[in-house]
C-alpha cells in the first residue's frame, strides 16, 4: 500500500503545528486541518500549506508570524529539504533530492500494488450506471455513463472498497409494457395480419427481428391470445434477450457487471407494496381520485409547474418510477447490505434526485448514503467515419457501431477527457486516426516506448537492478520522479470528488513528461552505470503508466 508524499508532508507539518503550539502556548489548532497542496508556480516548492492563514483568526497571531513558527519546528530529514515562509503566510516545502530519487526504488518494488491504499477497507460501495431502459440495444446515449460507473469502481476499489458493478434491469414498467405490445404487433405481422403499431409503439428494425425469432422458437402457439397477453407473454422471452446482449455489448466495452438486478424480483416478492406501506405509515402518502401520491410540504415546495404532484401509483394500480426507484434504493441500502449506492445518471435526472434525497431520510435512510454522478451527454462528431451506419435503429446509434469503428481503448479513453459535469465532443475523424494527434495512441505508444527500451536493454546485456539512482540528477529525471508520485494523490482526489477525468489528464502528462525525456536524454547509452540508473527511472515511469491505464481499463501494449 502506497502513502501519497502530499500525506507525508501533511503530516511533518501536522507535527510541526503541535511543536509550535505547545511553545507558544496556543491552543484549538488540532481543530484545522493541515491542508497541503501543490503549488501552481514550481518555484514556491513542492509543496505548500496555508494553514496558518486559517488559524490567523482564532489565535490572534499574524499569518507570517504563525508560518514562521510552524518553520521553525520542521525537522530538516527526508522526506523534506527545505522550509520557507512566503507571501502572506504561506509555507512551502521542498523535498529532500535524495528521498525523492529513492523512490524510482520503492515505485518499482511496489509494483502492481502501487498507488492502492486501504483508505475504504470496509466499505460496501454499490456502484449502478448504464441500466438503460431494455425495451431496445445499448445507444450511445448511454456511452459516457459505462467507462465513467466502470472507472469510479475500479478507482473505489483501488482505495480498498468492496464494491458492486450492478446493472439495474427495469423489466416492469410502463415502456415495457409497450415494447411488448410493438412485439405482439410485429408478431401478428409476420402471419399476414394487417395491423399498425401504436403511435407511441418501437419502430426499430430490431423488434421484428425479435417478433421473427419468437415466430420461429414457437411458431403460432400465441396466435389465439390478445394484443395484450401476447405483449405479455413476449415481453419475459424478450428480457432475457435484451439482456444477453447488453451483457455482450458491455463486455466489448471492458465492463464486466457483478449483478443484473431486476426490476421485476422486488414487485412480485411484495417488496415495493411493503414500502409504499412504510410511507404510509409515516404519514407522507395522500391518494385523490384512486392516484396514490407521496406528498409532504417540501416536495410541494420542490414540485414542478404544472405537475399536480408526485405519483406513486396511479389510478389504474400501476406503480411508476418514483415508487420502484424508492423501493429499489431501501432494498439496496436496507436489506442487501450496501454502505454507500453510487448511482451514474445522466444530467436530465437532477430533479428525480432530489425527490429521492427528500424521501429516504423518511425510511430512516441516511440521504448521504446515496449519491448520484450526474453526467452531461456526448455530441458525436463526423458520424460519416462509421463504415456501418446502416445497423442504426430508428434515429439512434448503437453503441456496438461505435466500438467496431474506433474500439474499445479509444472509446473509453475519449469519453473519460472531460468531467461528467460538462459537455463532451466525441470526435470519430481523431478516433481512428493512429497518430500522435490521437491522445489514446499516444498515451499507449510511451508505454509501448518503454517495453522497446526494455528489449533493446536485454540485448545489450543491461538490466534496471541495481542502478544507482544517485546519478538521476537532471531536471527531467526528476521531474518524472515527481510526477510519477502524483497518482497516489491523484487517486485520493478521485475518491473525495469522483473526477475519474483527472486519469485521462494524468495519463497524457505522464506520457508527454516521458515522450520529452526520451526525446532529450539516451536512456541506453555506452555509460552502463548512467543506463542502470535511467533504466530504473523508465520503469518506475511504466509502473505509473500501467497503473493509470489499468484503472482507465485501458490496454498497455508491448508494442505498436
Amino acid at each position: 500500500m502506497t502513502t501519497p508524499t502530499r500525506d507525508r508532508v501533511a503530516a511533518v507539518l501536522r507535527h510541526a503545528l503541535a511543536g509550535a503550539a505547545a511553545a507558544n502556548g496556543w491552543s484549538g489548532t488540532d481543530a484545522v486541518p493541515v491542508e497541503v497542496e501543490v503549488p501552481k508556480d514550481p518555484a514556491h516548492g513542492d509543496y505548500a500549506t496555508s494553514v496558518a492563514l486559517r488559524l490567523a483568526k482564532p489565535l490572534r497571531r499574524s499569518p507570517r508570524e504563525i508560518a514562521a513558527a510552524i518553520a521553525a519546528h520542521v525537522p530538516r530529514e527526508a522526506p523534506v529539504a527545505s522550509v520557507e515562509v512566503a507571501g502572506g503566510g504561506f509555507v512551502n516545502v521542498r523535498l529532500d533530492d535524495a528521498w525523492l530519487r529513492a523512490q524510482v526504488l520503492e515505485i518499482a518494488r511496489e509494483a502492481d500494488a502501487y498507488g492502492r491504499s486501504e483508505r475504504l477497507a470496509g466499505t460496501r460501495i454499490q456502484v449502478e450506471f448504464i441500466s438503460a431502459n431494455p425495451t431496445g440495444p445499448l445507444t450511445v446515449a448511454n456511452a459516457r455513463g459505462g467507462p465513467l460507473g466502470d472507472v469510479l469502481a475500479n478507482v473505489l476499489a483501488f482505495a480498498g472498497a468492496d464494491v458492486e458493478r450492478e446493472y439495474y434491469v427495469e423489466d416492469r414498467t410502463a415502456q415495457v409494457k409497450r415494447f411488448g405490445i410493438s412485439l405482439a404487433v410485429r408478431y401478428r405481422q409476420l402471419f399476414g395480419e394487417r395491423i399498425d403499431l401504436p403511435l407511441d409503439g418501437y419502430q426499430g428494425d430490431y423488434v421484428g427481428d425479435i417478433a421473427a425469432r419468437i415466430k420461429e422458437l414457437h411458431g403460432g402457439r400465441f396466435r389465439d391470445l390478445s394484443l395484450e397477453d401476447q405483449g405479455a407473454a413476449f415481453v419475459p422471452m424478450a428480457m432475457d434477450w435484451m439482456v444477453a446482449d447488453a451483457q455482450r455489448v458491455t463486455a466489448k466495452l471492458g465492463i464486466r457487471f457483478d449483478s443484473w438486478f431486476r426490476q421485476s424480483s422486488f414487485i412480485e416478492s411484495g417488496y415495493l407494496a411493503r414500502t409504499i406501506d412504510a410511507l404510509r405509515r409515516k404519514g407522507v402518502v395522500v391518494e385523490r381520485d384512486g392516484v396514490v401520491f407521496f406528498e409532504t410540504p417540501e416536495a410541494v415546495a420542490l414540485r414542478r409547474e404544472g405537475d399536480e404532484g408526485w405519483v406513486l401509483v396511479d389510478a389504474a394500480g400501476e406503480a411508476k418510477y418514483l415508487a420502484t426507484d424508492i423501493a429499489y434504493h431501501r432494498l439496496c441500502l436496507e436489506e442487501r447490505g450496501v454502505d454507500l449506492k453510487l448511482d451514474v445518471w445522466g444530467a436530465n435526472t437532477q430533479y428525480h434526485v432530489a425527490q429521492m434525497k427528500l424521501v429516504l431520510p423518511l425510511l430512516g435512510i441516511d440521504a448521504a448514503r446515496f449519491e448520484v454522478l450526474l453526467y452531461q451527454y456526448v455530441r458525436f462528431l463526423k458520424e460519416g467515419v462509421l463504415t456501418r451506419m446502416g445497423r442504426r435503429t430508428g434515429q439512434f446509434l448503437l453503441l456496438e457501431d461505435v466500438l467496431d469503428a474506433v474500439g474499445a481503448d479509444v472509446a473509453r479513453f475519449f469519453l473519460l477527457q472531460r468531467g461528467a459535469d460538462a459537455p463532451l465532443d466525441f470526435d470519430f475523424e481523431l478516433a481512428v486516426q493512429h497518430s500522435n494527434d490521437n491522445p489514446v495512441y499516444y498515451v499507449q505508444y510511451a508505454h509501448a516506448r518503454i517495453a522497446s527500451i526494455f528489449r533493446t536493454a536485454a540485448e545489450r546485456g543491461v538490466a534496471p537492478d541495481g542502478g544507482d539512482v544517485r546519478l538521476l540528477v537532471a531536471p527531467a529525471e526528476r521531474d518524472l520522479i515527481r510526477l510519477c508520485l502524483r497518482l497516489p494523490e491523484l487517486l485520493d482526489e478521485i475518491v473525495a470528488h469522483r473526477g475519474v477525468h483527472l486519469l485521462t489528464v494524468y495519463a497524457l502528462e505522464l506520457a508527454g513528461a516521458f515522450h520529452g525525456f526520451y526525446r532529450d536524454h539516451r536512456v541506453v547509452s555506452d555509460d552502463a552505470a548512467l543506463s542502470k540508473a535511467r533504466l530504473g527511472l523508465v520503469r518506475a515511469v511504466q509502473v505509473t503508466l500501467r497503473q493509470t491505464l489499468g484503472l482507465l481499463g485501458v490496454s498497455a501494449p508491448e508494442s505498436m
